[in-house]
C-alpha cells in the first residue's frame, strides 16, 4: 500500500512538471536583456536602470515607456528569441505628450494625450539597435511587434510567445568642438 502512494506522489509530480515545465520555460524573461543583448562598445555606456525584458505574443504590440533626459546620448538595443518571434522585431520610437485643452466645468485642467512617430526601423533595414543625443527631457515609448518565425516545427510549432528584451544604455552627451 506505502508503495502504490509512492507510484501516486510521483506520478503526479511527472504531470505537474510535463504540464507547467514548458510554461514555466517561457516565463523566465526576467533578465533576457542583460543576458542576450549585446552592449554597447563604448565604455562610456551605463546600462540604464529602465532596461526590461518581457514575454511576447506575435503580432501584439508592446511599449516599455522610459524617460529620456537632456544631455545624455542614448544606446536603445532590442533582441529577442529569433525561433519563436522571427528575425527582426519592427520597432518604433514614439514621443508621448500631453495638450491642454482648457479648463473643464470643475475648473480642473483638462489633457489629451498625444504621441508623435520620432524613429522606425522599417526605415532603417530593420536593425534592432539606435543610438541617439536627447536636446530635451522627453516621455518615449519604445513600441515592439514581433511578426513571428517564417517556420516552426515540431513540438513547439504551436507556441507563439518568446523573449524581447531592451537594453537600454545612457553616457553624458561627450563635448565637441573647441
Amino acid at each position: 500500500m506505502k508503495n502504490m502512494k509512492n507510484i501516486r506522489t510521483w506520478a503526479w509530480s511527472l504531470l505537474i512538471v510535463a504540464v507547467h515545465g514548458p510554461i514555466m520555460a517561457q516565463t523566465d524573461c526576467t533578465d533576457y536583456h542583460r543576458f542576450n543583448c549585446e552592449r554597447s562598445g563604448d565604455a562610456r555606456f551605463s546600462v540604464n536602470g529602465q532596461s526590461r525584458s518581457a514575454m511576447v505574443k506575435i503580432g501584439e504590440e508592446t511599449e516599455l515607456n522610459i524617460i529620456v533626459y537632456r544631455g545624455q546620448d542614448y544606446r536603445i538595443s532590442v533582441c529577442h528569441n529569433d525561433k519563436v518571434l522571427g528575425d527582426a522585431l519592427a520597432i518604433r520610437l514614439v514621443e508621448k505628450f500631453r495638450i491642454s485643452k482648457g479648463v473643464g466645468p470643475d475648473g480642473k485642467p483638462i489633457y489629451e494625450e498625444s504621441e508623435k512617430a520620432l524613429w522606425s526601423n522599417s526605415d532603417h533595414e530593420m536593425t534592432q539597435q539606435i543610438e541617439f543625443t536627447s536636446t530635451a527631457t522627453k516621455r518615449i515609448a519604445v513600441e515592439v511587434n514581433a511578426p513571428g518565425a517564417a517556420e516552426r516545427k515540431g513540438k513547439k510549432a504551436d507556441l507563439d510567445i518568446g523573449c524581447v528584451g531592451i537594453l537600454i544604455e545612457h553616457m553624458p552627451t561627450p563635448g565637441v568642438g573647441f
